[in-house]
């Protein structure tokens, strides 16, 4: 008889337990989203884009248009303690935090995103912000600047999603927290076309086509992968990309956007290219080659990154405002 009370006690606070997490409050539309969240909401992946996206326009890194305060755009400021003596967003207890509670009011004066800003949270966005609140509201530097991680585990593939591999698991798992169901395979020629695109971008010629057309085995993709890896083309597709960041140009840009020799900076950016330079050296000559101890010619080519930005020689420029 003890043992079955406990048991009684123990389902009653388990009930009010999930009663609380999940809120008797919340709309519905809300709730019914809990379903499809991931098992860990991640502050970078789910949660910043959203901040960002719907608060920062009046609680974000433009102090003039700052409304009561509140602060989202940083770690300090979104757990700050408000004038009102509540917090926008308190771990672990998403019912006391206010900004769940303003997104969720049906008070024209308290709802956030206020109705004249056209701007609207969506339930599944709610939902995400809830489950992240109480998972203990995790903050995280901008992903750019965090070390990068091997996952703990490979995830289990989802049932129905084709896998080839460890990284097919990553992807369908992904998918699947979607809601997007994964395609079949392509079909060759629409595979070789999109391999192609993706590392030369160009199309495959009609005779290397006919070619993958005659033994379109995996062990045969594998090789033209690598292939078109080592290539000048893939080298060249990578380039362009870069060059369009650093703003390349032979050029100044303004004014009678005078000629400017710039060709062996692009061209020392397809040679690192090609030869697969490690990325901490890519940029750290193009930021600082002439810098680094007794540079090579190649290094200091490397920093006309620093000078790709327009430019002008024309007589009376003020130096500061072309700084």
């Amino acid at each position: 008889m003890i043992m079955h009370y406990f048991s009684r006690i123990f389902c009653l606070l388990s009930f009010c337990w999930l009663l609380a997490s999940c809120g008797t409050d919340l709309p519905p539309t809300v709730v019914a989203e809990f379903d499809g969240l991931p098992a860990r909401v991640d502050f970078n992946q789910h949660i910043r884009p959203i901040l960002s996206d719907r608060c920062w326009n009046c609680h974000g890194p433009d102090a003039g248009s700052r409304k009561a305060g509140l602060r989202l755009d940083t770690e300090v400021g979104a757990f700050a303690l408000l004038e009102s003596g509540k917090q926008a967003i308190v771990p672990n207890r998403p019912r006391a935090s206010e900004a769940i509670v303003r997104m969720i009011s049906d008070d024209p004066e308290r709802v956030m995103p206020i109705p004249e800003s056209n701007i609207r949270v969506t339930p599944r966005e709610i939902a995400l912000l809830y489950r992240w609140i109480e998972q203990g509201a995790e903050w995280k530097d901008h992903w750019a600047f965090l070390p990068i991680t091997a996952p703990a585990a490979v995830p289990n593939n989802p049932s129905a999603y084709p896998a080839a591999n460890e990284i097919d698991h990553f992807l369908n798992a992904r998918l699947y927290e979607e809601g997007i169901v994964a395609n079949e395979r392509a079909e060759p020629e629409r595979l070789l076309r999109r391999l192609y695109l993706d590392l030369t971008g160009l199309p495959p010629s009609p005779e290397r086509l006919d070619a993958w057309l005659d033994q379109p085995t995996d062990e045969n993709y594998a090789l033209i992968v690598d292939e078109l890896l080592a290539s000048d083309a893939h080298a060249e597709r990578l380039a362009t990309e870069w060059l369009d960041l650093a703003r390349y140009a032979d050029s100044h840009g303004m004014h009678t956007d005078g000629y400017r020799l710039s060709y062996p900076y692009r061209d020392w950016v397809l040679q690192a290219l090609r030869e697969n330079m490690p990325f901490d050296q890519f940029v750290r000559e193009q930021l600082a080659g002439d810098l680094l101890p007794e540079p090579s010619q190649d290094q200091l080519v490397a920093s006309a990154f620093n000078r790709m930005h327009p430019m002008t020689a024309e007589g009376g420029v003020i130096d500061e405002e072309m700084r």
